[in-house]
């Protein structure tokens, strides 16, 4: 009995060959929903997914393995995804809130940034679990009672997931208690799963967002402005949309004198050495090249590397922090390896932690909170900014 037999389609966009042309799937199909993350390239899509025909006794190269097992993986992670009537039940059951612009103190003088507290899926069976460590970084975050928290992306494991963000809204119940303002960056895991319904998912707890994928606000002498790198689901009208509002905020808050210092942040990093993700060349081109053109940006921060670096550029710092309880990505350490130079020491792979920035009237002091072995906290890496002059 023959099977009627389709070569794949492809991997990702221009990966596309990077497939064993001779590796054939059968008819059999089932159409999923397809993130992938693959040497740097990140891409969201629709693939009627061909299953491979397996010949066990031929050797089977590396790619042709990974091939296989992403079938498989995708395959688990697709029966995670909830059936119809709980979609349906998203809207009905009222999600916590999250405090906004409105409950900002502004008689504090501190804030603080964390990035990529999602769990590890129950799929990714090689990598480690740290609810423990996630725990204990929202915890001390809440504990230390900041003017508001800046999310850099990846708030959940699956954004279309009621499940999970239930498990975000457990672990955040003390900041919503003592209404801690919320400010939320858009990551790849927030459109993991129905677009629409994981979208639906975010607003609906951070209604002061006012269904807005990248915005700004100003607090004391800071201008933060917050952006969206899920370029792949965004169409380009939206993608030009959103670089020219990019350099009217950078120039806008260029040009009050109110302002000191510029901080800009987006999830996927511009630069970075990890060895899982690599860096975003659209976040470079649109976001970290106009940055650079400005005097007051002083600072940009990113997530989606699990780790910490320090990049810099003209005297400006590239700040990776993707420390808040995902599982861990090593770096390169190797000089003739690293893409870039990392001004932070530190070994292959690094701590959980979060960043604090406290300002004054000279300038602003930036520290990364480190989560010990101890389950202490202790300050490393701390730089103290000045001003520029006006």
């Amino acid at each position: 009995m023959s099977r009627n037999k389709t070569p794949i389609h492809g991997w990702v966009q221009n990966d596309y060959n990077r497939l064993n042309p001779g590796m054939c799937y059968s008819k059999l199909t089932s159409r999923m929903r397809v993130q992938l993350h693959h040497e740097g390239v990140s891409s969201v899509f629709w693939e009627e997914v061909r299953f491979p025909k397996m010949d066990w006794k031929k050797k089977w190269t590396w790619m042709e393995k990974e091939v296989v097992l992403f079938f498989i993986f995708a395959l688990i992670n697709c029966a995670e995804l909830p059936a119809a009537p709980e979609r349906m039940q998203i809207g009905e059951v009222p999600s916590p809130s999250y405090a906004g612009f409105s409950e900002i103190n502004f008689s504090k003088r501190h804030f603080i940034l964390v990035g990529d507290t999602q769990s590890t899926s129950h799929w990714e069976f090689w990598r480690e679990r740290n609810d423990r460590e996630r725990k204990q970084i929202i915890d001390e975050i809440t504990r230390r009672e900041p003017a508001f928290v800046v999310h850099l992306g990846d708030l959940t494991t699956r954004g279309s997931s009621k499940r999970h963000w239930q498990q975000f809204d457990d672990f955040h119940r003390r900041i919503r208690e003592k209404t801690i303002p919320y400010f939320p960056i858009l990551g790849n895991h927030e459109f993991y799963g129905n677009d629409e319904r994981a979208l639906d998912c975010f607003f609906a707890r951070f209604p002061h967002l006012e269904k807005k994928r990248w915005y700004s606000f100003i607090w004391k002498n800071v201008g933060l402005i917050l952006l969206d790198s899920n370029f792949p689901t965004l169409t380009q009208e939206q993608i030009e949309k959103q670089a020219e509002w990019v350099l009217g905020e950078l120039a806008r808050l260029e040009r009050d004198e109110r302002i000191d210092t510029i901080i800009v942040c987006c999830h996927e990093p511009p630069f970075t050495n990890s060895r899982v993700v690599g860096p975003n060349e659209s976040s470079k081109r649109y976001f970290a090249d106009p940055f650079l053109r400005f005097s007051k940006t002083s600072l940009f921060f990113s997530g989606h590397s699990h780790t910490y670096e320090r990049f810099q550029r003209d005297g400006k710092f590239f700040i990776v922090s993707g420390g808040g309880g995902g599982p861990r990505h090593k770096v390169k350490r190797d000089p003739q390896k690293c893409l870039y130079q990392d001004l932070f020491a530190g070994p292959e792979l690094r701590f959980f932690h979060f960043c604090e920035i406290e300002i004054d009237k000279r300038g602003l002091a930036y520290r990364v909170v480190r989560l010990e072995s101890n389950e202490t906290f202790a300050i490393v890496d701390p730089l103290y900014l000045t001003n520029p002059k006006k």
